[in-house]
């Protein structure tokens, strides 16, 4: 478990360093950002936790995307999430193709508990909706033919210049079952929350929030036949930065 974490964490800091911010071409400058979010998850069922990073480098028209999130419980076990998450990296070539969306396309590598990996293709887009909504939605289909696609939306409320709640959506669609993972066809997993944090700097903000995450179908019937809930209530608690 500790190798898989470790060889992603090394991808991730090589894509996203490898590139100086330097000059594409005379006519535009390249640019480049890092994002990163851990959080400890606290329920009825076990404590856990979570990561989410993502970093680009490129232009303001053309970009490279590197993403890589998971969850891993206190004893090293990989959380499938109901086979919708594992410990999951994607790689994109990005395009803007309007103010403030960009449509992207590329690959997913993830790893299952019991070492079982997947890996696939993907495309979607990513942006600003009306009044500042965050949106991305992602479609792909992995090397059983399974489709899929996943929605994350979230919106910030400012409650004060340092103080922001960002509430989040998450759902997923599957096309069919993949019982080695515990995903479900149909739409295996709905997961709403809310994240309030407080930005010391633009760059560090420390949070804590609450999320609530339901699995349905055949999905519930994977995770009850684990002896897993189909239901959990999470406490938030974490650091979110960027650079």
């Amino acid at each position: 478990m500790r190798t898989i974490i470790r060889g992603c964490s090394l991808a991730f800091l090589a894509a996203s360093l490898a590139f100086p911010a330097a000059a594409m071409d005379d006519d535009q400058t390249v640019f480049w950002r890092v994002d990163g979010l851990v959080e400890r998850r606290a329920s009825s069922v076990a404590p856990d936790t979570a990561w989410e990073a993502s970093a680009w480098i490129g232009g303001d028209s053309d970009k490279l995307r590197i993403e890589n999130r998971g969850v891993v419980g206190d004893d090293g076990r990989i959380d499938n999430e109901g086979g919708t998450e594992g410990v999951d990296t994607r790689l994109y070539y990005s395009r803007m193709i309007a103010p403030f969306w960009d449509a992207k396309a590329g690959v997913q590598f993830s790893f299952f508990d019991n070492g079982v990996k997947r890996s696939g293709f993907l495309a979607g887009v990513q942006g600003l909706a009306p009044y500042g909504i965050h949106v991305d939605a992602v479609a792909g289909i992995n090397e059983l033919a399974i489709v899929s696609a996943r929605l994350d939306v979230a919106y910030d409320v400012l409650l004060s210049q340092k103080l922001i709640a960002r509430p989040f959506v998450g759902a997923m669609f599957a096309s069919a079952d993949d019982p080695a993972t515990g995903l479900g066809q149909g739409v295996p997993r709905i997961e709403v929350g809310l994240r309030l944090r407080y930005e010391i700097e633009k760059e560090v903000a420390p949070f804590i929030g609450v999320d609530f995450e339901q699995f349905t179908g055949a999905t519930a019937a994977f995770a009850a036949a684990n002896s897993e809930p189909a239901s959990n209530l999470r406490a938030l608690a974490g650091l979110k930065v960027w650079f």
